[in-house]
């Protein structure tokens, strides 16, 4: 069988054009770090690198978010903290102010008394300052107002929260862009049935302010007189708990005077606690008594046998739960001159605290949970950055030993040309 010439070139053309480009394609390869530079060259890897990219994509949106909410958080607690310290200092004038009124004869003037006042209102400044703090383009406890501050004192004298005053709602959720803004961190983020982010699915990026600092009056403010109390005698008296048209839940208190006040307190707050079962009713140093059950009253009536009776107040015009509302007023009352007023609402504002560091272990908590999923989206890119490197990377070892391979076919072929093309005269011409 007689084969052209024209046939053995065009052949060996084809083959020496093939394995050159398939040891370009190797070099590229290598180069480039890449199996294919196109995904219609490995169709199916192709598509499962895009998912994988796509996760990755998705995962640094997610880091970026906890950067964010990090930052954010830092500042809320270092806020808040600040605030503790300024309840402390407030509670501290309050006892000065009371100290200097406490006698016929008073310590402080008149101006004196006017001073603490003024060093107390900018306390309450401080506070609206702190509470209106901007972190990345967000007030962080104005829920989802961005456009106008928080909280903002009116007229010197009423606290506003997004335009309502404080003392106007008990509860949080009612006053207007009161709920917190939120991002997706990985955990599934979906929408309850009122249409509102599952706080169970996101991450909290803003926060209620006034469920920070307390909102609405406490309904009454009761005062046991402590020093009035005799060592060894036995008092009881009658707690009333419950607002007007609910059911009130009342609770026999005995207890055994001791031997100062501070004794009395000790012995009333341990007997309120065995009868009601829990700490959230407590008598604090000037005999008032403070509760954390959001909103319910508190009466006291005293039961007390025999001669020794206690000394007890039933107060109606109620403390604000406000932290710069209570701080406002108690500069009030330290312009008034009450020494025992100053000092029953200095309690009171001490008793704000609580309220302080249950928004600081909120943020505590929060934080780690925010430590606990960068770690685990960190660990995640980890494991989906070493599979996009086996879909789409090249595999050096194996694909240096085919390149290598291939330019040792592609030179062979090379070495070929002079015994299959055939020669022309110009191979003769000298």
């Amino acid at each position: 069988m007689r084969v052209a010439n024209a046939t053995i070139t065009r052949n060996y053309v084809k083959n020496l054009e093939k394995n050159y480009s398939l040891k370009y394609k190797s070099e590229q390869k290598i180069s480039s770090y890449r199996q294919f530079a196109q995904a219609s060259e490995m169709p199916a890897q192709a598509a499962a690198a895009m998912r994988v990219r796509k996760a990755i994509a998705n995962l640094n949106n997610y880091q970026e978010n906890l950067k964010t909410a990090d930052n954010i958080y830092a500042n809320a607690e270092s806020s808040i903290m600040a605030i503790s310290e300024i309840i402390q200092t407030t509670y501290e004038k309050c006892i000065e102010a009371a100290n200097g009124t406490s006698s016929d004869v008073h310590t402080h003037a008149p101006d004196q008394m006017e001073m603490i006042a003024m060093g107390v209102e900018s306390y309450a400044d401080e506070i609206a300052r702190l509470m209106n703090l901007t972190v990345a383009d967000r007030r962080i406890f104005g829920g989802i107002n961005n456009d106008e501050k928080a909280f903002e004192i009116v007229n010197g004298r009423t606290v506003t929260y997004n335009g309502v005053a404080v003392d106007q709602y008990s509860d949080p959720e009612m006053f207007p862009q009161s709920v917190s803004s939120y991002c997706d961190i990985g955990l599934g983020m979906t929408l309850d049935a009122n249409g509102r982010i599952d706080e169970q699915s996101a991450l909290k990026l803003t926060f209620n302010g006034v469920e920070c600092t307390g909102c609405g009056k406490q309904p009454t403010t009761s005062y046991i007189d402590l020093d009035q109390i005799e060592d060894g005698v036995e008092y009881s008296f009658e707690l009333a708990i419950g607002n007007n048209g609910d059911t009130i839940q009342k609770y026999n208190i005995t207890f055994t005077g001791g031997a100062d006040s501070n004794a009395n307190r000790d012995a009333i707050n341990a007997a309120i606690r065995d009868a009601v079962g829990s700490d959230k009713i407590s008598v604090y140093e000037h005999g008032t008594i403070v509760n954390n059950l959001n909103g319910k009253q508190v009466k006291i009536k005293d039961t007390s046998e025999g001669t020794a009776k206690l000394e007890v107040e039933n107060q109606g015009s109620a403390y604000s739960n406000n932290i710069i509302q209570s701080i406002l007023d108690a500069a009030e009352m330290i312009r008034n001159g009450n020494g025992k007023e100053i000092a029953r609402y200095a309690d009171h504002i001490y008793s704000l605290q609580t309220k302080v560091s249950m928004t600081l272990a909120e943020i505590g908590n929060t934080t780690k949970f925010i430590e606990f999923n960068q770690e685990r989206i960190t660990n995640n890119l980890e494991t989906l950055t070493g599979r996009q490197n086996d879909l789409e990377s090249t595999d050096f070892p194996s694909e240096t030993t085919t390149w290598k391979m291939l330019g040792s076919i592609y030179s062979a072929t090379l070495q070929m040309s002079g015994s299959v093309i055939p020669q022309s005269i110009f191979d003769f011409i000298s």
